[in-house]
């Protein structure tokens, strides 16, 4: 018993860890997907550096308490899948954008935050519709005027790095 509280605890901290130094999150609700496409979503998302987990919502709650994001307790009710990633926003929004919708029935976006602040689906569909990386990066950061100067050497850094 001893042993699995242990293990708990090290998955907290983890997700605390991780969901501290994301970029974006995503909290997205299912219901009836099978293990095959739910491996085919992980295995893209993988490709592209972000990382995707089904994960009990007290444990989710526990990784979550006391940060920037407490606030999305609200939104975990019922099955969830916590996808995050600590660089390319554009792509990864790109990507399970393209599940959404492939998996309407199954998948249905709770929230998505961005620099731990909540984005509209109006943004979500204008940033899908840019054809460069690029672009989309400048776009984000006009949006996200309110971001640390560190946060926005550590994007261009990333932008540098995918560029060349």
């Amino acid at each position: 018993m001893l042993l699995k509280i242990n293990y708990k605890k090290n998955i907290v901290n983890k997700f605390k860890k991780d969901l501290n130094k994301s970029v974006s999150i995503f909290l997205i609700g299912f219901k009836n997907i099978s293990c095959n496409k739910l491996n085919n979503i992980r295995k893209e998302v993988r490709k592209i550096n972000s990382f995707i987990f089904v994960l009990k919502n007290n444990l989710f709650k526990l990784s979550i308490k006391d940060t920037d994001i407490s606030f999305i307790n609200k939104y975990l009710i019922n099955s969830n899948i916590i996808c995050y990633s600590f660089g390319d926003i554009v792509n990864i929004i790109k990507l399970l954008n393209f599940y959404l919708i492939k998996y309407k029935k199954e998948l249905f976006l709770k929230i998505l935050l961005i620099n731990k602040k909540k984005v509209k689906k109006r943004l979500i569909n204008n940033i899908i519709k840019f054809n460069t990386f690029k672009k989309s990066l400048i776009y984000l950061l006009f949006i996200l005027k309110n971001i640390s100067v560190l946060r926005i050497i550590n994007v261009l850094l990333y932008i540098k790095k995918k560029l060349s």
